[in-house]
């Protein structure tokens, strides 16, 4: 992998990161009718973490396995 596809990488993990950090609080300003959050958010959020989680490995996996080409 050369410096181009690995800054790549990295800021496309960065971004899903970014992403994660942004996540609860901007859900939290959502507005509802009776001003709480729904109850669903609850095991939203999570799940949501889970899969940012995931594909953020899943980039890093496949950077790693690439072969280096300089």
């Amino acid at each position: 992998m050369n410096k181009t596809q690995a800054k790549k990488i990295v800021i496309a993990n960065l971004a899903f990161w970014f992403v994660a950090m942004l996540l609860h609080p901007l859900i939290r300003l959502l507005p509802t009718g009776s001003g709480n959050p729904p109850k669903i958010f609850e095991v939203l959020i999570p799940l949501l973490f889970i899969l940012l989680a995931g594909g953020s490995t899943y980039l890093l996996k496949t950077a790693i396995g690439k072969p280096k080409d300089d």
